[in-house]
């Protein structure tokens, strides 16, 4: 048979004391309603029929432009793909430069992978670039003063993994 047992008054207390704060939080917020959707349709209807996006929605993020030559650290990047840009703008339509920009040469580092320093190397020689550190068989990588006009046919070659100045260029603006 049981028998009702009385809670001791501490216990009850607490009891009563959750059981009063639930209720209050329940009838200051209200009730928490999701809007249904549309039959069979997950997507509100505004947006099925090509309508707005819902404003409380965060936008999508910004997809980056993917890089001409990824080979080049940035700096070069932007200072090849500046340097094309404004050798065609130059040129008109009969293909003839009027004003076409400098050819600045830039010292660069040339990663290379496996055994294809000697192929890198040749292949700097062949349009007139001494390349430095072909000849020492403990390193790695090329250092060499490449114009801008080869960076990106450079960074082409099989066996190149990488272009990066290997300090700041220094300017004297």
């Amino acid at each position: 048979m049981l028998t009702a047992r009385a809670l001791p008054l501490p216990l009850a207390l607490i009891f009563l004391f959750l059981l009063l704060t639930a209720a209050a939080t329940l009838l200051a917020c209200g009730p928490v309603a999701q809007p249904a959707p549309a039959e069979g349709n997950a997507l509100p209807a505004a947006q099925q029929e090509g309508g707005a996006a819902d404003p409380t929605e965060p936008p999508p993020p910004p997809t980056l432009p993917t890089p001409t030559y990824p080979k080049l650290r940035h700096s070069l990047q932007h200072d090849v793909v500046q340097f094309e840009e404004a050798q065609d703008a130059a040129s008109g339509p009969s293909g003839q430069s009027d004003s076409a920009p400098a050819d600045t040469a830039v010292f660069v580092e040339i990663f290379i992978s496996g055994n294809k320093k000697a192929e890198v190397a040749a292949w700097l020689r062949s349009k007139g670039i001494t390349p430095g550190g072909a000849d020492y068989p403990y390193t790695v990588n090329l250092q060499a003063v490449v114009p801008l006009s080869l960076l990106g046919e450079l960074s082409q070659q099989d066996g190149v993994t990488g272009i990066q100045q290997p300090f700041p260029a220094y300017t004297d603006d």
